[in-house]
């Protein structure tokens, strides 16, 4: 009986699924042998607490999921370094009464170059003498020891009356 329980225990054994390498996808000019797999959920949830911030107007909260020498590119060509740049673009951000919602987000890694990234889409809404105003933005944003390191913001904006 124990002979049979032995050989029971070494089929299940032998049985376990093989270990697979993660699927990768994906293409960077810069580096053809790069590729990217999907991330982690916590870094999504990162990236709405660091919306809601914006929405809360908490710059501590702001600048403290953030990296001192963050570094944004808006649509506009404006480049932004540092914290202390970007708190004052904020304050007029603020002044506008913008609010962020998120309507998509997805982590991903970069396999070779072992960076963690988010792109992300939000609705900013605003209203500007009494008119309401839609942009829409996207976002590559790059995440380095746990902080925002880098943003690259793209725009679309819409007629008001198909926002």
């Amino acid at each position: 009986m124990k002979k049979y329980i032995l050989l029971i225990a070494i089929l299940f054994a032998s049985c376990s699924a093989p270990n697979q390498e993660p699927k990768t996808a994906g293409y960077f000019i810069q580096d053809e042998e790069e590729s990217y797999m999907i991330g982690s959920d916590e870094t999504t949830d990162f990236v709405k607490k660091w919306a809601v911030s914006h929405n809360e107007r908490d710059m501590e909260s702001i600048l403290s999921m953030e990296k001192p020498d963050i570094h944004i590119e808006l649509p506009d060509g404006t480049v932004i370094d540092g914290q202390d740049e970007h708190s004052k673009v904020l304050e007029s951000f603020f002044a506008n009464n913008v609010t962020w919602e998120p309507y998509w987000i997805l982590p991903y890694t970069s396999v070779k170059a072992e960076k963690t990234w988010v792109i992300a889409g939000f609705r900013l809404t605003s209203t500007v003498n009494g008119e309401e105003n839609v942009i829409f933005h996207m976002g590559d944003i790059q995440i380095e020891d746990g902080l925002i390191s880098r943003i690259y913001v793209y725009e679309n904006q819409r007629p008001n009356s198909n926002n």
